[in-house]
């Protein structure tokens, strides 16, 4: 499932959770029988709590493992109870509404229903914004299991009339109709999450953490290999066990923490803007904000380069995305054996790489025309019979 969209993913973690959730209280309560109003409303809230359960556990779980957190265990000791509470819970409220209602038209009992499974991904949303310990995080995702768990709660009669047999006293039903509920809920905490995301990390590096997507949801979000930091890198072994934090003030972002790379250059405490580009360690990640493209902030960047040597100095466009360089065009290297196009900068992925179009040599090892290979800064290129060292030269950020 690593290379499916995170929203199906998430669809069929929730399907799952749902149809685990039915399984659990069909063994444990079965179908009720001839009960009165309180007798019904308290089975309702013991079989809400034992569907919401496994739903909540699963997606919880499911997050941690799909953002390599590396802590789904200590979670889910934390939201098991408060699942089990708010299912009840909903459950309690969502039957006392529908038998209020039982006098009314036959529209008002199947939508009293359908928002009495909405209280029960509203329930869902908030505990998992109770895993991070994220306010923001619960809020979005109330909203979203609210409107799942009433879409697919409207849904759920929609299936009352399927059996697999003359003794089939709803069963099926009842497992089919969760499957699609616990689906609808987990699309809708997802999509939620999407909508109103505001700023996140996207991973570049080739690895395990390649796309994996972080959306900062709290005003300061610890990083570090450590498995208690918000965004765990716990398999670079290279990144501190606290490396550091992403702190919001305003509408802006910053770094606070020991020294990372920026754009290639180290700091320990800088502010943060669209297309970034942050290295922990063996880890690459591009900083987003709402509004703006990930392809393109992956395909640029935002630092000022030099190429430095034989007396000539050639300045690299900002932002940079990709260059020829030769002995004609904008950035023309004056050279007897510098071809009309010798070699090509791209930015790719977030990182400069230099690809030969003629022979060259990258810190005196030989680049094979038609190969590709990173840069940094202070790497010595010779074309021809030119050397050029790349340089970065301060920052300067231009308003507007």
């Amino acid at each position: 499932m690593g290379k499916l969209p995170v929203t199906f993913q998430t669809t069929v973690v929730g399907a799952c959770g749902g149809l685990l959730g039915a399984l659990l209280s069909e063994v444990l309560l079965g179908s009720a029988g001839e009960e009165t109003a309180l007798q019904a409303i308290v089975s309702t809230a013991a079989w809400t709590a034992l569907v919401m359960l496994p739903l909540t556990l699963l997606l919880v779980a499911a997050e941690n493992v799909l953002g390599l957190r590396g802590r789904w265990w200590r979670d889910l000791g934390r939201v098991w109870f408060p699942a089990l509470l708010l299912g009840a819970l909903s459950g309690a409220l969502a039957q006392l509404f529908y038998g209020l209602a039982l006098n009314t038209s036959d529209v008002a009992p199947r939508l009293l229903r359908g928002v009495g499974w909405g209280l029960l991904g509203l329930g869902v949303g908030l505990v998992l914004g109770l895993a991070d310990r994220s306010w923001q995080k619960a809020g979005r995702g109330a909203l979203g299991g609210l409107v799942g768990g009433t879409l697919g709660g409207l849904a759920f009669d929609s299936f009352a009339g399927l059996a697999l047999s003359e003794n089939d006293t709803g069963t099926f039903a009842r497992l089919v109709g969760l499957t699609v509920l616990g689906a609808a809920i987990g699309f809708m905490l997802r999509l939620s999450q999407e909508l109103f995301k505001k700023a996140w990390l996207l991973g570049t590096t080739t690895g395990p953490y390649e796309g994996k997507q972080y959306v900062l949801t709290k005003n300061v979000v610890t990083v570090g290999r450590s498995e208690a930091q918000d965004i765990s890198l716990y398999h670079d072994r290279d990144v501190p066990l606290r490396a550091g934090q992403l702190v919001r003030r305003g509408k802006d972002w910053l770094w606070q923490g020991e020294a990372i790379e920026i754009n290639g250059q180290r700091v320990t405490e800088g502010p943060l803007r669209g297309g970034d580009r942050l290295r922990l360690g063996n880890t690459v990640f591009i900083f987003q904000e709402k509004g703006q493209s990930q392809g393109s902030a992956a395909q640029e960047l935002h630092e000022r380069l030099l190429l430095h040597g034989n007396a000539q100095v050639i300045e690299l466009p900002v932002p940079l995305r990709r260059v020829t360089l030769g002995s004609r065009g904008p950035q023309a290297v004056q050279g007897a054996a510098v071809l009309p196009q010798h070699a090509e900068l791209r930015v790719q992925d977030g990182e400069l790489t230099l690809k030969a179009l003629g022979p060259l040599t990258v810190n005196e090892e030989p680049l094979p025309v038609g190969q590709s290979r990173p840069l940094r800064a202070g790497d010595l290129l010779q074309l021809g019979d030119v050397s050029l060292a790349l340089l970065r030269v301060k920052e300067e950020r231009l308003s507007g």
